[in-house]
């Protein structure tokens, strides 16, 4: 049994034109695929055109570019130099004041920087001098504390081979000082303050003993070289012509010559004593005294103070006396000791 195609499947096929129906139809598709497209072109004329427009100015500011390009960067450069000019001037200007004051800063901080260095140099220079003036000035402090020493323990020795008490004899001596103490150095003390502080303790001490040594009688009772004609002791009396003492010693010298007291002290006799003619006798404190006999003068009066050095008469031949000679004695607690002996403690001292 055979079926027919249902209708709804059936595919419709296309209509085959004739050869001569598509040569009909031809140009009436040609005609309007020409319209269309003229259409179209119709239609975007305004975008090409302005398309053509920008592409114009384009090639034109292209072409004036390239065609005035050295032209416009010469200008450029023209003017970039001119500007530079114009600013190079003032700045010039400018720079000129600054360098000098730059220059000037720098001259100054040269100054500066010398004088500095002139002082660094002067005052290395001042400290090696202080430190020379201080070396010097110890050296000298030294120098001064031996000399003291050695003359304090000088005078000392004197004064124990005289066999007298320096603070007694002081004590018994001139009118007394006031007191003031010399305070020690503190803790903190420089060397050199300790130094200057021995120093003055020496000092102190020599004038004590100074003041000592000018009531002993250790300076020569005449002017020059002394000639001893008789020494103290044992002797033949020249005149009476038998042993005896010789309580002092005698002196060569001319009538009339100056007759000094060897230390300082008071007079307690002045005048004619026997066998001594005129004699002066001086109480020197410390239980010493000194006599001064066969003298052709007297200048000076019982009770009178008389200092180191003064003169108390002159040479003669008054009294046992074969000659002008000066009679001198030394006498210790009322005893005649050799004078001798305070004559030569007098050439150790030297000047007192």
């Amino acid at each position: 049994m055979s079926h027919s195609p249902s209708p709804i499947l059936r595919r419709r096929r296309p209509r085959r034109l004739s050869r001569g129906s598509r040569r009909r139809n031809l140009p009436r598709q040609s005609e309007a695929v020409s319209t269309a497209v003229k259409m179209g072109i119709y239609s975007r004329m305004p975008a090409i055109r302005s398309a053509l427009v920008v592409t114009a100015v384009w090639l034109i500011a292209t072409g004036i570019y390239f065609a005035f390009r050295d032209d416009v960067i010469t200008r450029l450069i023209s003017g970039q130099m001119e500007l530079q000019n114009t600013y190079e001037d003032p700045i010039g200007e400018l720079r000129a004041p600054i360098d000098r004051i730059m220059g000037q800063q720098f001259f100054d901080q040269e100054q500066v920087k010398q004088r500095a260095n002139a002082l660094l140099q002067r005052q290395a220079r001042i400290s090696l001098s202080l430190d020379k003036v201080e070396q010097k000035q110890a050296e000298t402090l030294t120098e001064v504390e031996d000399h003291i020493d050695t003359r304090a323990r000088q005078m000392h020795s004197v004064l124990a081979d005289l066999g007298i008490n320096a603070g007694r004899a002081l004590a018994e001596g001139a009118p007394g000082r006031p007191f003031v103490p010399v305070k020690p150095p503190q803790s903190v003390a420089s060397d050199f303050e300790r130094q200057l502080y021995r120093i003055d303790v020496g000092r102190a001490q020599i004038d004590r003993l100074r003041q000592t040594l000018v009531a002993v009688p250790v300076r020569k009772p005449v002017i020059g070289e002394i000639e001893t004609t008789s020494q103290f002791g044992m002797r033949m009396h020249p005149l009476l012509r038998r042993l005896a003492i010789h309580t002092g010693i005698d002196l060569r010298g001319d009538t009339g010559e100056p007759v000094r007291a060897t230390a300082t002290g008071k007079v307690t006799i002045a005048g004619r004593a026997g066998g001594y003619g005129k004699m002066v006798e001086i109480s020197h404190g410390n239980r010493l005294a000194t006599r001064y006999a066969h003298l052709s003068e007297i200048s000076v009066k019982i009770g009178q103070v008389v200092r180191i050095g003064e003169i108390i008469g002159r040479i003669g031949s008054t009294g046992r006396a074969t000659g002008p000679h000066l009679h001198y004695e030394t006498r210790v607690n009322g005893e005649a000791v050799d004078p001798q002996k305070f004559l030569r403690a007098g050439s150790t001292l030297g000047d007192v």
